[in-house]
């Protein structure tokens, strides 16, 4: 089981994976060479308490969407991912081009952009939905999760690929390089930002548009051959 990176019960995408040159030595060093490859020194994931158990959602198939139009160019390790991995990379970054603020984060209009339908998370409890896709191949599944808004928080989002074996190869979703998505989300009003750490090291990366944050920290994403793949992502919700 995962420990989440976030003080909401969103439950957390996959941990960090390094290829060659990785050791488990050194667990700070894991998600800095991973995201020195983008450019960013990440030295630091967060530490939370455990989540619950993944929550439970009946499977049904989403279906196929066009890329965004304006997206760069595929890479060969995206082309070869599974077709279900890249057609939920679609999904998304179709939803994060068009999504305005964080009143549009509710379970009808999350379930329409991924062409699904988000039911009750008995993991959570009332305020919370989520869909479990089925198998895209190789025992990798994505989740989409929504949370509604409380006095505290907004309403909040989370994207994230799964394997119930966390020493699973992510090359079969190897769906969404950081460089397309930080291309995708620039082109439609993001504003990417580092956030740093009180001894200057860089804890995580930012994505702002109106009242909406995406955090991307090392625990999110893996280097596959040098390129950088995004697996997980999720909204800062406190007011």
């Amino acid at each position: 089981m995962r420990s989440p990176c976030r003080f909401t019960k969103m439950t957390l995408g996959r941990n960090l994976r390094l290829t060659q040159g990785a050791t488990d030595d050194d667990p700070m060093m894991r998600p800095a060479a991973v995201l020195a490859s983008l450019g960013a020194t990440l030295l630091v994931a967060c530490a939370m308490p455990a989540h619950p158990a993944m929550p439970h959602a009946a499977v049904t198939k989403p279906p196929p969407l066009s890329p965004v139009k304006d997206q760069p160019m595929v890479s060969s390790l995206e082309a070869h991912a599974l077709p279900g991995a890249r057609a939920a990379a679609d999904h998304l970054l179709a939803f994060l081009s068009t999504v305005s603020s964080s009143e549009m984060l509710v379970p009808a209009q999350v379930g329409n952009a991924f062409g699904v339908t988000l039911g009750p998370d008995a993991e959570n409890g009332a305020g919370w939905s989520v869909y479990h896709s089925s198998d895209l191949g190789h025992g990798w599944t994505y989740w989409v999760q929504q949370s509604d808004a409380k006095p505290s928080m907004k309403n909040g989002f989370r994207f994230w690929f799964d394997h119930p074996d966390r020493s699973a190869d992510a090359t079969p979703v190897c769906a969404l390089p950081l460089d397309r998505l930080r291309a995708t989300l620039t082109a439609h009003g993001w504003v990417e930002r580092p956030v740093p750490s009180e001894i200057g090291s860089i804890l995580a990366i930012e994505f702002a548009k109106n009242d909406l944050v995406l955090t991307l920290t090392p625990r999110d994403g893996t280097d596959i051959n040098g390129i950088a793949c995004v697996l997980s992502l999720q909204t800062a919700d406190g007011r």
